[in-house]
């Protein structure tokens, strides 16, 4: 019954379905610190959403009137973001997974995509041996190396979210590498290794890394 009447209102009431919707994961799903922390920038704060999906997160950002860029590689996830995006002047997305490299690179799908009418979207990931993906299965997408588009920017980025299944362990370390983090306010990061448990001792490495070179406190991991 609950399926059905949000259906209704998707159809009949957009509007209101989606204020809702907001409303819900804000405050079901997204945690007290990062609204906070969001709350307090100023109007034109320039933050980055990687890996944003639909655009749940990219939605909360815009509406508090800050300039978001937003990285989605799936192009099935890419087509609904234009949708958020289209209602709002601050907010470019791109088509990219942020990455290591500048090259075409192969974007593992959930394994039950093809024949399940549920979005399953966000599952997919840059790593073939995620337990969920399948590796037949993939689209190929553009990578960029994030630490040049970061550089390139040539101004603050007060806030960082970052949710690419499990690629978060590589892209971190090459950002560490390239000394691209400097300008970055503050990630926000999930990390994948509670269902992924060969992320677990690289997680565990990264984080000791990230302590060990000073910047414990710009990182904020399982924020919601």
């Amino acid at each position: 019954m609950k399926s059905v009447l949000q259906k209704f209102a998707k159809k009949y009431f957009p509007t209101a379905y989606n204020k809702l919707r907001q409303v819900r994961y804000e405050k079901k799903v997204l945690s007290p610190h990062f609204l906070k922390n969001v709350n307090r920038l100023p109007c034109g704060t320039l933050v980055l959403d990687i890996g944003a999906n639909v655009g749940l997160v990219t939605e909360v950002l815009a509406r508090r009137g800050l300039r978001v860029i937003s990285f989605e590689p799936n192009f099935t996830a890419f087509e609904k973001l234009k949708g958020i995006a289209s209602q709002y002047r601050n907010i470019e997305i791109r088509n990219q997974a942020a990455g290591l490299k500048n090259q075409k690179i192969k974007l593992f799908l959930h394994k039950g995509s093809v024949n399940c009418v549920d979005d399953l979207s966000q599952a997919s990931s840059l790593l073939e041996n995620k337990p969920n993906v399948s590796r037949d299965n993939y689209e190929i997408v553009e990578e960029i190396d994030f630490a040049v588009f970061l550089k390139s920017l040539n101004e603050p980025v007060e806030l960082i979210k970052m949710d690419i299944e499990g690629y978060e362990i590589q892209l971190i370390n090459h950002l560490l590498d390239q000394d691209a983090i400097r300008n970055v306010g503050v990630f926000y990061v999930e990390t994948h290794e509670r269902k992924f448990m060969d992320l677990v001792g690289p997680t565990n490495e990264l984080k000791e890394r990230i302590k060990a070179e000073g910047y414990e406190k710009k990182f904020l991991f399982d924020w919601h």
